[in-house]
């Protein structure tokens, strides 16, 4: 025998080396014929590879369902890289990220000219008032406003469509300011609630004379229709005569408590208004307001209600 054969058998009667110090449980013997897993240990990428580098083929059993379950293969039998698809979901979510920037600056952008735009609005209703309450309607000029607001006179229209806009816009707000004061009237003895609210009313007048007048003054352009929610905001401070007028006659139909109410006010209107006129023999302020009491007293005696100064002390 020679010494290469002699060192062959040898090696195949020595008994493996232990590696470090781990042991290896025996194992049943392998199927006859069928080579040992240790033979083609080097062609086994991993559990996770479905493929057989040296045949290029599927392997069997549990490396094959494993490995269905964590990687991609196409059709031609090769892996798929799935770096790209990694690399596409990254830049889909950038996509996404920037696109929601360019959202979230856009409604920012608009925010902010929405905020300068009522910004705007309200200097050049609040110069607007402070013409017609120091120096009455006929002075307000839209290029006043304008030069006042540090705007053109095209930023004035497009904000409120033309100058009865502004005009209007200002008039609303003193309606809705009457109305207000108004209602803040004790209701609950309605002989004393017609004088209170006819006091009210001359107080209101007398801190805003040239912006309740210019709520009845205005003239809408090229005889255009008054706008019908000031006309019923107007209607509904003539109405809060209403209610006491109800309370004290209450036999009296609707048709006749709704004239009553506008006359009664419209007169306590006329009175204040001319008492206050300036260009005209202007009545002191508590002389004037004896005189919508004396007034209230005559025009309830008519009406067979007992005014307050006749009534009998509590």
């Amino acid at each position: 025998m020679g010494e290469v054969a002699k060192g062959r058998e040898a090696a195949e009667n020595a008994k493996p080396a232990p590696l470090g110090t781990c042991t290896v449980a025996a194992g049943p013997p392998h199927p006859k014929g069928r080579p040992t897993f240790r033979e083609h240990a080097g062609d086994v990428a991993g559990v996770g590879d479905a493929i057989d580098r040296r045949h290029g083929e599927p392997q069997q059993g549990s490396a094959k369902a494993g490995d269905e379950g964590s990687s991609v293969v196409d059709e031609g039998g090769g892996d798929i890289n799935s770096e790209g698809l990694h690399f596409a979901g990254l830049r889909v979510n950038l996509n996404n990220v920037h696109m929601s920037s360019l959202k979230m600056n856009n409604v920012q952008e608009e925010s902010l000219r929405d905020r300068k735009k009522n910004r705007r609005r309200l200097q050049i209703l609040e110069i607007a008032r402070g013409i017609i309450a120091t120096k009455g309607l006929r002075s307000l000029k839209v290029r006043d406003v304008s030069e006042a607001a540090g705007c053109s006179v095209g930023s004035v229209y497009n904000e409120f469509g033309d100058f009865d806009g502004v005009i209007l816009t200002v008039n609303r707000e003193t309606v809705q300011a009457l109305t207000a004061r108004l209602r803040g009237v004790p209701a609950d003895d309605p002989v004393r609630q017609l004088y209170g609210l006819a006091a009210t009313y001359l107080d209101f007048f007398a801190e805003h004379a040239n912006l309740l007048r210019s709520l009845f003054e205005h003239r809408m352009e090229d005889d255009r229709p008054y706008p019908d929610d000031i006309l019923q905001m107007v209607m509904d401070a003539f109405a809060l005569m209403h209610a006491p007028l109800v309370r004290l006659l209450p036999d009296a139909d609707d048709v006749k408590i709704a004239l009553l109410s506008r006359t009664l006010f419209s007169a306590v209107h006329g009175i204040i208004s001319l008492g206050l006129e300036e260009r005209m023999v202007a009545v002191p302020p508590q002389m004037l307001r004896q005189q919508v009491e004396q007034f209230i007293d005559a025009h309830l005696a008519g009406l067979g209600i007992l005014p307050v100064g006749a009534r009998p002390s509590r």
